[in-house]
């Protein structure tokens, strides 16, 4: 699953406590409706938290792009610290996926309390690094992975982000509901192509439906290797 470094593709590693703390005393409330962007891609720097909801950095939207995630952010994340911190730009879109809540606080209290306080400053370069790695596993996987690999690769990403693990069947629940098409914008496929591929596996008993969720057999997930686990592959994608 993991390539290169320690963090999980497609999926940004949860907030250290300190920064969450940092946002529920400054952070103002904020609803943010699906399909909304929080910040262009360019625009001077923001700061949000995602306390619930789910919502996505973009590579790009230009009408002549198919759009395409370079991460989906799950609650509990801050969007935005990577510029704000340093007080630089960049041209990445932040979007909402489905109904949020976010709390939002002027970059300046960001960069003032990392300047005063050494302790939170090393805090905040471990947390930018590591979700700087996650974003890099994700841009490897879209470009050195088959697209069978890379659809299980984000499923298990995504399950362990959660902290799901399979039952005593061997079967791991997708803790998200997510369209084909928005599958398809992470892990660089289109829809038909996500479809045609979970049609495959759901015919081969490798996953399962109820109503709109998806269970991944474990075996799915064993067959994509993770160099922290020191071993290759057992078994092959069906």
């Amino acid at each position: 699953m993991r390539r290169i470094f320690t963090p999980l593709p497609y999926f940004l590693p949860a907030e250290p406590e300190p920064f969450v703390k940092l946002f529920r005393e400054h952070g103002v409330p904020r609803l943010v409706k699906k399909g909304e962007f929080l910040k262009r891609g360019g625009e001077e720097q923001k700061l949000f938290f995602l306390e619930e909801g789910l919502c996505a950095y973009y590579a790009a939207e230009a009408l002549d792009h198919r759009p395409m995630v370079i991460s989906v952010i799950l609650p509990g994340r801050v969007m935005g610290d990577m510029t704000a911190s340093i007080r630089t730009r960049c041209n990445v879109f932040t979007r909402a996926l489905k109904n949020s809540r976010v709390l939002t606080i002027p970059p300046e209290v960001l960069a003032h309390a990392i300047e005063v306080d050494s302790d939170l400053a090393a805090i905040e370069i471990r947390s930018i690094i590591a979700k700087e790695e996650s974003l890099l596993e994700g841009v490897a996987a879209n470009s050195l992975r088959p697209p069978a690999e890379r659809l299980v690769i984000y499923a298990k990403a995504l399950c362990r982000s959660f902290g799901v693990r399979a039952d005593a069947d061997g079967w791991n629940r997708l803790p998200l509901k997510l369209p084909a098409k928005t599958i398809g914008e992470v892990v660089n496929l289109n829809r038909v192509s996500v479809t045609r591929l979970l049609i495959h596996w759901m015919e081969v008993d490798a996953i399962r439906k109820d109503g709109r969720t998806l269970y991944f057999h474990q075996r799915l997930f064993d067959a994509v290797d993770d160099w922290l686990e020191n071993r290759s592959p057992v078994v092959t994608l069906p």
